[in-house]
């Protein structure tokens, strides 16, 4: 049964372009590793510059083997700085789904 992750990213003033960038090198790294990206959102009232992503992931397990394809990439290096420079908070949250969700 599949794990949903939801990752709400706040990103600073300047940091929401350049951090949609660093995304999409990072995407194909974490599904390569098993992890699937559902739906990506940007606040479009409330919080500005705020990107909420939804990952279907095959179980818990998943997240650490997402997480360590990722620290062993050699992009990894800039990722990690692009976040230090372009993140202001990260919360991630494990989700499963109701029994009416389609």
């Amino acid at each position: 049964m599949s794990v949903y992750m939801q990752s709400t990213l706040q990103c600073t003033g300047a940091g929401l372009l350049p951090f949609l960038e660093l995304m999409k090198k990072a995407k194909p790294i974490v599904e390569a590793a098993g992890w699937r990206l559902d739906r990506a959102f940007i606040h479009n009232t409330g919080k500005f510059n705020v990107v909420v992503d939804i990952w279907e992931l095959k179980d818990l397990n998943a997240y650490h083997e997402g997480t360590l394809a990722l620290q062993q990439d050699p992009f990894f290096p800039e990722f990690k700085q692009g976040l230090d420079a372009y993140l202001l908070s990260e919360e991630v949250i494990f989700l499963t789904k109701t029994e009416y969700s389609p």
